[in-house]
């Protein structure tokens, strides 16, 4: 009864093994680069845009992160303007006051992440205005 036991078991961490997530964590994992410093593989995803909060006239700008970042880019626009890059933030950074959205207009923010010379397709987009709180 033992060695069924023991068997059963084995095929039970053959399954398990060969029932695991599909997503690779080799994709995210760093690996060494040429320095000695960790290089990353894997798609680059765009972080997500959480929140835009009104604060003392300015704007808090919260995301969380997908991929692993050197830098996060933030683009943002009025109603009459175009993208244009509003801040760039460290690549462990989730928010960032944007001091130049000061006026008393909607702002419309989307992010990108940065590894290296590659770039993430843009967030989601969110807006407010910092004088409506």
């Amino acid at each position: 009864m033992k060695r069924f036991a023991s068997s059963f078991s084995c095929v039970l961490v053959l399954l398990a093994g060969a029932c695991a997530s599909e997503v690779d964590p080799a994709d995210s994992e760093p690996t060494g680069d040429a320095a000695g410093g960790p290089s990353w593989s894997g798609p680059l995803e765009a972080p997500v845009l959480e929140d835009v909060i009104p604060m003392s006239k300015v704007l808090r700008v919260r995301w969380s992160l997908v991929s692993p970042c050197e830098e996060v880019e933030a683009e943002r626009r009025t109603d009459a303007d175009t993208f244009a890059l509003a801040f760039t933030a460290e690549g462990t950074d989730t928010d960032h006051v944007d001091e130049g959205a000061n006026e008393d207009q909607a702002y419309t923010y989307r992010l990108r992440c940065v590894r290296g010379e590659e770039t993430s397709a843009f967030s989601n987009t969110l807006s407010a205005n910092p004088f409506i709180e």
